[in-house]
């Protein structure tokens, strides 16, 4: 459940949305979000150090394989704050060549640097949405999962299903990238545009499939973070 403040920043970035959807920028990025959720608080532990730092000395710390993981997580930290093109290249160059245990920190950072030269060089104020499975524009990707009340689909059941959710993506501006049947489960992975009030919509494509003979559950699971498994649908469900 969702406290009042994430409500009211959700309906303000919708507000926003709607009125102008390029000031909204998704981050296209699938990372989990404890890490993302580290990494940001890294960047305003970081931005907040008021003294200055040379970029090429920094870099000879980050490559040496002595230097702590801690430690490099600081410095990347430092680089994407820095808002400089040297920085910003200085990032590029380490990701390419990052090792697995920080090679996710790595590309937060790079993303990171990159929306703040873009900013800075355009005199563009955006915002920019993180979501532990990504999206694309001002749409964030989530996954839906409906549950048979009988536990299982038949074809018919299937193309109701396929065509009501095809039906309100499209008319809400929203991408359909997946719909498969698992077991009880349909499961959709799909881009919402971020102004679209995604509880509504929800509720709406239910009403109308179970119009057809009421075989849906009307609790549905809706995921931005990660990609749903099965054996974690039939603990929520069960």
């Amino acid at each position: 459940m969702k406290n009042n403040n994430q409500e009211d920043m959700l309906e303000k970035m919708r507000g926003i949305a709607l009125q102008n959807p390029d000031k909204i920028q998704i981050i296209e990025t699938s990372v989990d979000s404890e890490i993302q959720i580290e990494f940001f608080e890294t960047l305003q532990r970081v931005s907040d150090i008021e003294e200055e730092f040379n970029l090429k000395s920094l870099y000879s710390e980050l490559v040496c394989e002595e230097t702590a993981i801690e430690r490099k997580q600081d410095i990347l930290a430092m680089f994407a704050t820095a808002g400089e093109v040297e920085s910003f290249r200085l990032l590029e160059d380490y990701l390419k060549n990052a090792a697995d245990d920080i090679k996710t920190w790595a590309f937060l950072a790079c993303q990171q640097g990159r929306m703040l030269l873009e900013s800075r060089l355009l005199e563009e104020s955006k915002i920019y949405v993180a979501s532990g499975l990504g999206g694309r524009g001002h749409k964030l990707r989530y996954v839906f999962a409906f549950v048979s009340l009988d536990k299982t689909y038949n074809e018919y059941q299937k193309n109701i299903i396929k065509g009501e959710i095809e039906y309100f993506s499209k008319k809400n501006e929203g991408e359909i990238e997946k719909i498969e049947f698992v077991e009880a489960y349909t499961l959709c992975t799909v881009l919402v545009p971020l102004y679209v009030n995604l509880i509504e919509l929800i509720e709406k494509i239910v009403e109308e499939i179970n119009q057809y003979g009421g075989f849906l559950n009307d609790k549905v699971y809706i995921t931005n973070e990660k990609l749903v498994q099965i054996e974690d649908l039939e603990i929520i469900f069960n």
